[in-house]
């Protein structure tokens, strides 16, 4: 606490920093001022808690720098001391909140009871004000846990028109029609379950956005469910937000390790459009480029149609059975080759959009799965790692999380090979080659063969193939692949729409002869036999 003491005579000054154990109130700051212009100077500047005024001073008197204290917002307590035992003088000092009416000369008494008691009255004066500022935070709390509620219960369409209605009460500016916007990230795909510095990073950054709805009085954050969204209500849309929040997104880039951009909607129309206004900024988040995670805030209506239009390719069953036929193989040129071929075929443009490449990793984690699943059936003893992590947006992005395709085709290759290793170790090298050299002819039955490049890929002699995979299956290669195709060919018979031309080729055969040829040799009939055979039985 700090004291100021005003006297136009030195001497008094003096004697009150004599009389009194200042250090056993707690303050450890004394000022002093001759006039009481200069105690106003030193209230302005300072603020001291006590006061110690003479009352008849030279141009101002003691009243008169009472009552600038009571017309200002310093709160300092007055101890007034006076050589006037004059009454006006004392209900002056007592209506402008004086504490204690002290006469000269000085009774070190009387004094030091006057600090008291003015020490008393600021605490007391301090303490009401904590309470009445902790009652009115848990009031402004209490009002934001309630308006954030609302609005959750509305977006999850729990009584809509209700909640509307009680938010109405809380945020009045949210009338029919009313102008609102959402701004939206979700930063599940960046950040990692275990680091508390990117939880840290997180909070801050929460705390940023919060500062920001708190300062522009536009509106407030919304809770989510997914610990990893961040959603931003703008109650109203005041001329600028939206340049101001890219300002604020653009000053924070670097500062975390994931990026700080955001998806943003707007609407006119609240309540109708909420629901909507909110799935359109989640989309327009995932048009956020992927490369350069550019614009800091994404708008749908700011995109080039261009880019909100281009849609995830559709799966090729051809790529993915490439991908499986390398990793078979163990080949690295055939799997980068692969995977090359692969990646071509899910980013038909060098810019892919946010949404787009977190679609592309969902799909790598499922073929990944599934052909984890299909080696468990096809070979006893395969053991999987489970607890192997799968690929994730930050193992494919350099240090500003901005998407690498080198690191993709990395990330891929590594997985590939992971799984063939673990194929590797169910058998004795030998046979753990024939059997992938068995798939691998299930899965390109329908391609060109030739048993001398398929031992260039599987890095064997084409003689040692040829009577190993023979050994194994008790037929030879050719013969093991000509049943595949017809197998094949069989399903495709029962469509009488295919021509039997049409069916030799897409099972791999380039000559139909030859192809009639085999399908008799194994299973006794022409195609065209088994085709009616087939429609015969189905009319039955």
């Amino acid at each position: 606490m700090k004291a100021l003491i005003v006297d136009d005579e030195a001497h008094v000054i003096t004697a009150v920093k004599l009389l009194v154990p200042w250090a056993d109130f707690g303050i450890t700051e004394l000022l002093e001022a001759s006039t009481p212009q200069d105690a106003i100077r030193l209230l302005e500047q300072k603020q001291p808690e006590i006061l110690i005024t003479d009352i008849v001073m030279q141009d101002l008197s003691g009243i008169d720098l009472m009552e600038y204290i009571t017309n200002s917002p310093i709160r300092t307590k007055v101890v007034v001391i006076s050589g006037y035992d004059n009454f006006e003088y004392v209900r002056s000092s007592l209506r402008n909140g004086g504490v204690d009416y002290i006469l000269k000369p000085l009774d070190q008494h009387q004094l030091i009871a006057a600090v008291q008691k003015a020490v008393d009255a600021w605490n007391q004066e301090q303490a009401l004000l904590h309470t009445v500022q902790t009652h009115k935070d848990q009031i402004h709390s209490m009002t934001n846990l309630c308006r954030e509620n609302l609005l959750s219960k509305m977006l999850a369409g729990q009584e809509f028109r209700q909640s509307y209605r009680e938010l109405l009460q809380i945020c009045p500016e949210l009338g029919e029609q009313a102008a609102f916007g959402f701004a939206y990230c979700n930063l599940s795909p960046f950040l990692s379950d275990h680091s508390s510095g990117q939880k840290d990073e997180y909070s801050q950054f929460r705390e940023a956005l919060s500062e920001f709805l708190s300062q522009s009085g536009s509106g407030f954050l919304v809770p989510s469910n997914n610990s990893r969204e961040i959603l931003l209500f703008f109650s109203s849309l005041p001329s600028g937000i939206t340049k101001k929040l890219e300002e604020l997104l653009t000053s924070l880039d670097g500062r975390f390790s994931f990026p700080t951009a955001m998806g943003f909607s707007s609407s006119s129309s609240f309540p109708n459009q909420l629901i909507e206004t909110l799935e359109e900024a989640r989309n327009s988040y995932g048009f956020l480029n992927a490369v350069t995670l550019r614009p800091f805030l994404c708008s749908l209506t700011s995109l080039p149609p261009t880019v909100s239009s281009v849609p995830l390719p559709p799966r090729s069953e051809t790529k993915d059975r490439g991908l499986l036929s390398s990793l078979l193989t163990g080949n690295e040129a055939l799997i980068n080759e692969a995977i090359e071929g692969w990646l071509e075929s899910r980013f038909p443009t060098s810019s892919p959009c946010l949404s787009h490449v977190l679609s592309v990793i969902e799909e790598e984690h499922q073929l990944f799965s599934d052909w984890v699943s299909l080696f468990k059936k096809r070979h006893e003893g395969f053991s999987h790692q489970e607890d192997y992590r799968l690929l994730r947006l930050p193992d494919i992005s350099d240090s500003g999380m901005h998407l690498s395709m080198a690191r993709f085709r990395q990330r891929i290759y590594m997985d590939v090979f992971f799984l063939y290793q673990e194929l590797k170790n169910i058998h004795s090298p030998e046979s753990d080659m024939i059997y992938q050299v068995a798939h691998y002819l299930e899965l390109n039955y329908d391609q060109p063969f030739s048993q001398f490049s398929c031992a260039q890929m599987f890095f064997v002699n084409k003689e040692y193939l040829c009577r190993k995979f023979k050994q194994t299956f008790h037929k030879p290669m050719i013969t093991y692949l000509n049943e595949l195709r017809i197998r094949q060919a069989k399903h495709l018979l029962e469509d009488p729409a295919i021509l039997v031309r049409q069916i030799a080729h897409d099972v791999g055969f380039e000559d139909e002869k030859y192809f009639s040829r085999q399908f008799k040799k194994i299973t006794g009939m022409t195609p065209g036999d088994y085709r009616i055979l087939h429609l015969q039985k189905g009319g039955l």
